[in-house]
Formats: C-alpha cells, structure tokens, sequence
C-alpha cells in the first residue's frame, strides 16, 4: 500500500517592492510544500499551472479584489495573502470585506508567511498575530459616526471648530458635541491626540502623512530592505542547516 503525496500548492509572487519580493521569493522556494513563481521572471514567460495563492501588496490586493470579471484563468480560484507595512484598522477591516484570505505585517517571522501561505492555500483565513491582536482589540472600540468621522478629518487637517461648522454648514455648538463624543470614543485627551489615533486607525490621514504615494514608499524603502534582508538570510540559513544538519554546532 502506497501513501498518495501531498499536492504541492501553487503560490505567485507579485509584490510591488523588488527587495521584499527577493526575500518573499527566497523564503518560499525554501519550502518543499510550494510551487513558487515570481512575476516578471523566466519561468512566468510559459503558461502557468492553476494558481492557488497570491502573495502581493495592500494595492495590488485591492486592485485584484476588485477586478474578479478580468482574472485569467490560471489565477480565477487563487486567493490572496497581504504581505504589507500597513497595519491600520479600517485597511485591514477594509482589505478582509474585500474577500481577502490572509493578512501579515512585515517584520514578524518566517513562520507566519509559511503557516499564511498554507493556510490560505486550504481555504483558510489567516491573519499574523500583529494584525489579529490590533482586529481584536478593534472590537473593544465604540465605531464613529460618518459625520464624526466628517469632523475628525477637517481636525486632522487642522481646521478649527469655526471652520468645521462652516464647511459642514452645522452650529459651533454641534461641532463641540460631535468632537466631545469624539474624544470619549477615542480615549483622547485632546484634539491633536484625536486625530493622531484616528490616523493610526486608518479613519482620517493626518496633514503631515498626505503626501504622494511614491513619497511614503521611498521613505519606507530602508525598512522594507532590512525586512527581505532578514527573510533572506532566515531561508537561506534554513537551506544551509538541511545540507548540513551539523553547521553551527560545536561537539
């Protein structure tokens, strides 16, 4: 009696950022369970096998969450693990309604990519410990309203409460109600903290961060690197250690 192997899944690799796609492309290729193909390389120019997981960025995510009408055929059943730097709320409650299997932060272990891609690739959601611990403790929030929200984000803009209730053509005195349930909803002290931790929920962009796109991932560009540096070396480490079950140890 023979034991059937276990299928290998599939896995494409299309990060956005060239450093951590290296080091995504290097952990995964260490493991014997997956099937790994990066896009752009030599072995995407041939005719790819039906793709169980994606393994992309927040955009790109977002962008395949939306575009199901346009997928190929190879890629139509394939779900989607976040590798990604942003761990705000609403992004990553946003990313989830979208339909999107898995969710890890950069920076945690090489263990939560595996343990991410296997899950994902038996129909399982998976979120690294980071983002299941900050979902959970989301739910200990009391949620604003739109219009508060309407007003969080002109505060983070720095606008004044004058300025609010013209612009929201409210009272002042309904702007100072709105903002007092504000702050007590968000444990906040003051305007300025209100609005930092409503930046770092993801429920307004503060006037400092609005900056383009290319911008904030250049200014992210030394974290990413050290990132797939590290994921690198730990599959490379792990490649070593499996030729030579004896590196590194001393009799």
């Amino acid at each position: 009696m023979t034991l059937a192997t276990p299928r290998r899944s599939t896995v494409f690799l299309m990060h956005a950022d060239a450093l951590v796609r290296a080091g995504l492309s290097a952990a995964l290729r260490q493991h014997a369970g997956f099937d790994t193909f990066v896009e752009g390389s030599d072995d995407t120019d041939w005719d790819l096998p039906r793709i169980d997981v994606i393994v992309t960025d927040y955009d790109n995510a977002m962008r395949l969450a939306g575009s199901v009408e346009g997928a190929l055929d190879t890629t139509a059943a394939a779900r989607t693990l976040v590798v990604t730097t942003n761990d705000r709320e609403a992004d990553i409650r946003r990313a989830i309604e979208a339909g999107i299997y898995g969710y890890i932060l950069l920076g945690g272990p090489m263990a939560e990519l595996i343990e991410g891609v296997t899950a994902v690739a038996n129909g399982l959601r998976y979120l690294s410990r980071s983002v299941a611990q900050r979902m959970a403790d989301s739910l200990t929030h009391a949620s604003l309203t739109s219009r508060e929200v309407q007003v969080l984000s002109l505060v983070a803009l720095g606008a004044s409460n004058k300025a609010i209730a013209r612009e929201l053509q409210i009272e002042m005195r309904t702007v100072k109600s709105h903002m007092t349930s504000i702050m007590s909803k968000l444990g906040a002290s003051s305007r300025t903290q209100a609005a930092g931790i409503g930046a770092t929920r993801g429920l307004v962009e503060l006037r400092a961060s609005r900056r383009p796109s290319a911008q904030r991932r250049a200014d992210s560009a030394e974290g990413l690197a050290r990132h797939a540096q590290m994921w690198t070396s730990a599959a490379v480490s792990a490649s070593d250690r499996a030729r030579d079950p004896w590196a590194g140890k001393t009799v």
